[in-house]
């Protein structure tokens, strides 16, 4: 009887045939995809403010001659007599920096504001501001006429812009599926190239580019934050948010209108990871400014600083905002000439950036970050030497032309796609608030700075203005290949625990696929058997 029943035992567990039958994997859940209602809302909201503030920056580049006669007839107006070039110089790099110090105090902001002020409403609160802006400098420089209006609505325009791109990350990652966020994160910079050709085309004499029109070509920026503000009693909440409030059937409600064809499992799973991000790598609350400045923060605070930094000294604030001079000293006689280079330009850069977010996924945000550094410093070496030498050879006029289109291009698929992805990767829910926070100020102080001394560095250097911002980006070059790490296909808790020091190794990245839904921290640790 006992030999009866080892032989059936035997013959259950091999399948009747004395072989063993094969070990079934455990299936991995198919990751959740975005509903359209989630891609609406998350075009929406980056929309709202990275095209306004491309609107912003291209109207701005391409109305500087009429702003010039406009501060010049006010200001013989006001006090009988004509202002000097130097003044002319003053004023001019004044309106155009001063966006960027608002913009400065905007990120300082954020996070006084969300502390009172849920996602949404910070949204709406922000495209108010912007709308304001717009008021003050349009109503206030045309009516009154005031170029101290114009120049005021300018800084109200920057709080708009440095709030804002701190708060897009952060709406965009609570809000999209983990899978798509990088996706999601690139279409800032998208937006923000195709803000920019809008803003210039609008700036030609025949659309809105005359002393008549100027206000209204200014105005244009505001209406992504009048669509925004007018469809958002239909957008939602953050899951997120709804969790931290306690509201856990209302973020089970958003999140399923968030995602596509999703089940009750699914939800609740993704509500568990929502739930369990506080407790990542045993933090239940956020890092505060005082505590990110030592370790074991203290080296994702330096990595999030000088992508920060990197972001301007790149030197795009300095050639972007200034196409149109920089193409008239090359050589172009006429204001519309150099606006019709100015806008060739700026095409270029909106096609090639729309096709780049789908490299960020395919290649990582460090490879590209690698390549554009070095392709823009090599096209600043050109542009250099075409400066030099145009008056001796003609033809380098056009060259300079495609210089710059090479850098901007190169700006536009590189630096400016993979800025907010390489962040989300080196920052987690608890360093976050306090890494933006720093970084951001630093940004903008960077940005009004590159804004601002380039009409000096025109001035001073001459044709070797831009020789500056060729050695930056080469120096940020040799940075990342030697102290960023790789992130494409690299779990999350692994890249945070390498920039921390508790791992070591990353050339064995783990693809994370079973993960629904995340911040951009991307912290949430892997299980041993989700790895």
């Amino acid at each position: 009887m006992a030999g009866n029943s080892e032989k059936e035992e035997f013959l259950n567990t091999t399948n009747g045939h004395g072989l063993k039958p094969p070990i079934e994997e455990p299936t991995t859940p198919a990751p959740l995809q975005n509903s359209t209602y989630c891609m609406w809302t998350l075009f929406l909201s980056v929309s709202s403010v990275m095209m306004s503030t491309g609107i912003a920056v291209g109207s701005i580049n391409s109305s500087m001659a009429i702003l010039s006669t406009f501060y010049n007839e006010t200001y013989t107006a006001r006090y009988n007599e004509t202002y000097t070039d130097e003044q002319n110089t003053f004023l001019i790099a004044l309106t155009v920096s001063l966006m960027l110090a608002g913009g400065c105090l905007g990120a300082v902001s954020i996070q006084v504001i969300l502390h009172f002020f849920s996602r949404k409403n910070s949204m709406i609160l922000m495209n108010l501001t912007n709308i304001v802006s717009v008021m003050v400098l349009c109503l206030g420089g045309r009516l009154i006429p005031s170029y101290e209006a114009v120049i005021a609505g300018r800084f109200i325009m920057g709080l708009f812009s440095g709030f804002g791109m701190n708060l897009i990350p952060i709406v965009v990652s609570e809000i999209s599926a983990l899978e798509r966020q990088a996706f999601y994160l690139s279409l800032i910079g998208v937006n923000l190239s195709f803000g920019g050709l809008f803003g210039l085309v609008l700036g030609f004499k025949e659309v809105l580019g005359t002393m008549e029109l100027w206000p209204v070509l200014l105005s244009v920026s505001a209406a992504p934050s009048l669509v925004y503000i007018a469809v958002s009693p239909w957008l939602p909440e953050t899951p997120s948010y709804l969790l931290k409030l306690g509201r856990h059937e209302d973020a089970k409600l958003t999140l399923k209108k968030l995602r596509e064809n999703v089940s009750e499992v699914e939800i609740k799973r993704a509500i568990t990871m929502l739930e369990s991000e506080k407790n990542s790598f045993g933090s239940s609350k956020e890092v505060t400014m005082q505590e990110i400045i030592h370790p074991p923060y203290l080296r994702q605070l330096m990595i999030v600083i000088m992508l920060f930094i990197q972001a301007q000294l790149c030197g795009i604030n300095g050639i972007g905002m200034y196409t149109n001079k920089i193409f008239q000293k090359a050589g172009f006689d006429s204001a519309n000439e150099a606006n019709i280079a100015s806008t060739i330009v700026y095409t270029l850069q909106f096609l090639v950036a729309l096709v780049g977010s789908g490299a960020v996924d395919r290649y990582g945000p460090r490879m590209l970050n690698i390549i554009s550094s070095a392709v823009m410093s090599g096209s600043l070496i050109v542009l250099t030497i075409s400066l030099a030498t145009y008056e001796y050879c003609q033809p380098m006029a056009y060259v300079s032309v495609a210089a710059v289109a090479i850098y901007v291009l190169s700006w536009a698929c590189g630096l400016n796609l993979t800025l907010f992805p390489m962040l989300g990767a080196f920052t987690d829910e608890a360093t976050r608030g306090a890494s933006f926070t720093i970084g951001g100020v630093i940004f903008w102080i960077f940005s009004w700075f590159v804004s601002f001394i380039q009409l000096y560095l025109l001035e001073w250097l001459k044709s070797f203005a831009f020789l500056p911002w060729a050695i930056f980006n080469s120096f940020f070059l040799i940075f990342v290949i030697i102290f960023i790490p790789e992130t494409k296909g690299v779990s999350p808790s692994a890249i945070i625990a390498h920039i921390r020091g508790t791992s070591e190794d990353l050339s064995h990245p783990v693809v994370v696929t079973d993960i629904p839904m995340q911040t951009i921290s991307l912290s949430t640790p892997l299980t041993q058997e989700e790895e």
